[in-house]
């Protein structure tokens, strides 16, 4: 009589069919830090993924108890707390000073980082206010490091700080004054595959800075845009490039495959330390992200066409007209402060003109702004971008603006690529992610 087939028999035998690396292989570890600039405008994995937004936090205006002494306020104070880890510590009380709509960009915001309930010693509660500034859009996107707490059994075992984006106001169905968050950070770090040190980097959306993963729901199309989901994304360095690629992101509730093998993740709760598990099961197929249709482009100034000469100011003085840079390929970039694809498309395009050589100059052109935080963004982001940075002497004025009345655009960023005969090369519509290949085929395009 035959013996029943036992599951870890059955196992082996997969493992058989797989090959002798997947027999072979051994689970592998590693140490992952927080990462707390990786995921804002400009940060490494910004046009690599895109956590979905967290829970939203309720603003009230009646003050808790736990806030005992108080910053003189400009608006109205509206209370809320945000809690990150498990551990004793993981609750932070803050206060929005809120301001009316008409001085909106002057809000800020109070958080009791230390927990002694004096919000007093924390600062002047100023906020870089990036995004739009019009009537009844929400103020931000704000980027905040805030304390985290893990623990057990009531003790803390590791703590540190933790990366939230906020989004302060009403909702766009006119609801009542809130905080929307997102996770700004990730763990990144390093396993030892085939005695190879391969980097990762793990991100979870729920916003409580929780890293386990068996909490954590597999993203689906219904799902992946339910706010406040909690989904993990694992990045694996897999080709050792330097760089994560379409292909080399997980999600991390399944099974992946790494060369000839096929891992599970499991991680600690505050993500410190990761394990690939050798499985058996089938691995996540991994495609490219569908990518939108550049469908705008076709409505730019078509390839061919003599670029319509303009003068702008440079920062810091003086001005600049197109026509002196006649002999050099210019990437003309129409950008602004407000607008938060352009800052994310910056260093992408950073990365493909640096390759592109030496004769190719990047004008960014900032437009629909206004001066003064044109005057403040520079400074503050010169050493990260190389490009030459005008503004447009029309500000807020679009109906005078370069962009419009000149080069056809309807949207930023957009990114004419100039010839150095002054014909334009091709126009480019929006940004499509770090796998937007568009500009470096256009540069490659140019007549030397």
């Amino acid at each position: 009589m035959k013996k029943p087939l036992r599951v870890s028999h059955f196992r082996l035998l997969l493992a058989l069919i797989a090959g002798p690396a997947a027999l072979a292989a051994e689970p592998v570890t590693g140490t992952l830090v927080i990462d707390n600039g990786c995921l804002d405008f400009d940060g490494e994995l910004s046009g690599r993924v895109m956590p979905r937004s967290g829970p939203t936090l309720p603003l009230s205006p009646q003050r808790p108890a736990a806030i005992r002494k108080e910053p003189v306020y400009r608006g109205a104070p509206l209370y809320g707390r945000i809690r990150l880890g498990n551990g004793p510590r993981a609750e932070t009380h803050f206060v929005v000073d809120r301001l009316p709509e008409d001085r909106r960009t002057e809000t800020r915001v109070f958080f009791d980082r230390d927990h002694d309930g004096d919000l007093t010693n924390e600062g002047d509660g100023g906020i870089s206010n990036h995004g739009k500034s019009i009537p009844g859009a929400r103020v931000g996107p704000n980027f905040f490091r805030l304390p985290v707490s893990w623990g057990e059994n009531g003790r803390e075992t590791s703590s540190g700080e933790f990366c939230v984006m906020f989004l302060i106001g009403a909702d766009k169905a006119g609801g009542a004054e809130s905080v929307l968050t997102r996770a700004a950070a990730a763990r990144v770090g390093h396993v030892t595959i085939a005695g190879t040190a391969v980097r990762v980097a793990l991100i979870e959306t729920g916003c409580d800075a929780l890293y386990d993963v068996t909490a954590a729901v597999p993203a689906t199309k219904e799902n992946f845009a339910q706010r406040g989901t909690k989904h993990m994304t694992l990045l694996v360095d897999a080709d050792s490039n330097g760089e994560f690629g379409a292909l080399e992101v997980f999600d991390a509730c399944l099974p992946f495959r790494i060369g000839k093998i096929t891992y599970e993740l499991r991680a600690s709760l505050d993500g410190a330390r990761v394990e690939f598990i050798p499985t058996d099961r089938p691995p996540q197929v991994v495609t490219p992200p569908a990518r939108p249709t550049a469908s705008k482009d076709g409505s730019l100034l078509p390839r061919g066409t003599p670029a319509p000469d303009f003068t702008v100011d440079r920062f810091g003085g003086g001005q600049l007209r197109l026509s002196e840079l006649r002999g050099k390929t210019v990437v003309l970039d129409f950008w602004a402060t407000w607008c938060i694809p352009c800052i994310r498309a910056m260093p992408h395009v950073q990365k493909t003109v640096a390759r592109a050589g030496a004769d190719v100059v990047w004008l960014g052109l900032c437009v629909s702004d206004d001066r003064k935080k044109f005057d403040l963004w520079v400074p503050a982001n010169d050493s990260k971008y190389s490009f030459v940075k005008v503004f447009d002497p029309a500000a807020m004025d679009r109906s005078k603006s370069i962009a419009s009345q000149l080069y056809k655009v309807t949207g930023i960023p957009t990114i004419y690529v100039i010839g150095p005969d002054g014909e334009i090369v091709a126009g480019l519509s929006g940004y499509l992610g770090d796998d937007d290949d568009r500009l470096s085929k256009a540069l490659a395009a140019v007549k030397r």
